[in-house]
């Protein structure tokens, strides 16, 4: 018998809610006048829920979209959560991908690629000649993009990122 797919409509509001109160509180120090009351209909009709329904209907199969469009929502909706004021960058920490969130966004991200398009964490390392606790903390730090496959518990690299590392890599050499 076949698992069946969520829904994703908790975990959509449960985002939308917390987005919406992190910048109710933020616009109350701000100016309290400024702020209007959004009821959450209103919230799934903007931009982040229509982004954050998007990428449901991705995780559980329903539709496809070019990748670039997927990873496009999935870094907004993972900017708003985790960049915090005043910052230059910002970090996602692995245990996100554990929520139901972000087993939501790396399902949705996992079938915006191709198989042929992601590599296992070890064989990552020995192409790259590295450790696998180098390729986390590559994947950590953003050097590395990666993808984590929900239904198998596996996590993968893109290829791309990591032919990038050895291009760079040879044209060091090159130069000394």
């Amino acid at each position: 018998m076949e698992a069946e797919q969520p829904d994703y409509q908790d975990v959509v509001d449960q985002a939308l809610q917390l987005v919406y109160s992190h910048h109710h509180r933020l616009i109350f120090q701000l100016h309290p006048a400024a702020f209007s009351a959004l009821a959450l209909d209103q919230l799934r009709q903007g931009p982040l829920g229509k982004d954050l329904f998007r990428l449901a209907s991705l995780a559980r199969g329903e539709t496809r979209e070019p990748k670039e469009r997927v990873l496009e929502a999935i870094e907004s909706v993972v900017q708003l959560l985790f960049w915090p004021a005043g910052a230059d960058d910002y970090s996602v920490p692995r245990s996100f991908w554990d929520t139901d969130l972000g087993r939501m966004l790396a399902l949705a991200k996992y079938r915006a690629y191709e198989p042929a398009e992601l590599v296992s964490i070890g064989n990552a390392a020995q192409q790259l000649g590295v450790t696998r606790p180098t390729i986390y903390r590559w994947m950590d730090d953003r050097t590395l993009n990666y993808v984590r496959d929900d239904m198998s518990g596996r996590t993968f690299v893109v290829r791309r990122d990591i032919d990038n590392l050895k291009q760079v890599a040879a044209e060091f050499s090159a130069q000394e």
